[in-house]
This record gives structure tokens, C-alpha cells and sequence, in this order.
């Protein structure tokens, strides 16, 4: 189950990367998913997705977009937020920041796989492999 997540995902990624790029005629190499938890007035925290050019946010974005579809008939819009946003819990209590964001690229060395990187305050802080940080839990 767990590969099947991890290799679903970086599907959407790369898929959602190279569309973005594609259609707002920008290299993919220099498109990006900017994904991080905002809270407002004190609520729940919400996962927030930018796409980025040249490291630059430029538009938000929802799970529905990144998917490319308006019917999410494999129902991914339920299971991978979730997921998502408690990797970023667990990276906040790791650094013990509020700041901290994932962004997700083309990988340059390989084609059809995307990075992670690991950002805090807007500081690079490394780069990081989808299955050392999934936890899986199933709504």
C-alpha cells in the first residue's frame, strides 16, 4: 500500500508540474508545488498549495487542479491531503516551527520523478524521500 502511495504521488506531482509549466509556457525544471499549513483566526490549521516559477509563488492552487480532473473518481482528493498535511505536523514538531513548507520539483538526473525539499522560515533545510516521512493513516 505504502509504494503504491508513494509511487501515486509523485505520479500527481510530476503530472501537476509539468501541466502547470506547459500551460503558463514555463519550463517545468523551473515549476514548482509549494505546499505548507496556515492557520486563520486561531482555527484548524489548512494545507495550502502554490505553484511556484522560479522559486516565486505566483498563484494558489487546490487538490482538484493539481489532480487535473473536476470528478476525482479514484477519490485522491480524500486520501493524500490528509496525508500531506501530517507530514508537515510532524516536520512543525520537529523543528518546532510554524514555518515550515515542503516544495516539490523535477527531478533533474531523473526523468519522471520529483524531489522533496524541506523548507523552514524560507530556509532550504534538505531534501527528503516520501517514504522516510509517510505515515500512513487511513480516514
Amino acid at each position: 500500500m505504502e509504494d503504491f502511495i508513494i509511487s501515486e504521488t509523485r505520479k500527481i506531482f510530476w503530472k501537476a508540474i509539468n501541466r502547470f509549466g506547459k500551460n503558463d509556457k514555463v519550463d517545468p525544471q523551473e515549476t514548482s508545488i509549494l505546499m505548507g499549513l496556515e492557520r486563520e483566526d486561531g482555527g484548524e490549521q489548512t494545507l495550502t498549495y502554490r505553484i511556484c516559477y522560479h522559486h516565486i509563488p505566483v498563484r494558489e492552487t487546490n487538490i482538484m487542479e493539481l489532480l487535473g480532473v473536476k470528478i476525482d473518481l479514484k477519490m485522491y482528493s480524500l486520501l493524500v491531503p490528509p496525508q500531506i498535511k501530517k507530514i508537515l505536523e510532524n516536520f512543525q514538531e520537529e523543528h518546532k516551527s510554524k514555518k515550515v513548507e515542503v516544495c516539490v520539483y523535477l527531478d533533474r538526473k531523473e526523468d519522471e520523478q520529483v524531489i522533496y525539499f524541506l523548507y523552514n522560515d524560507g530556509q532550504k533545510i534538505r531534501d527528503f524521500e516520501l517514504k522516510d516521512v509517510l505515515k500512513l493513516e487511513i480516514p
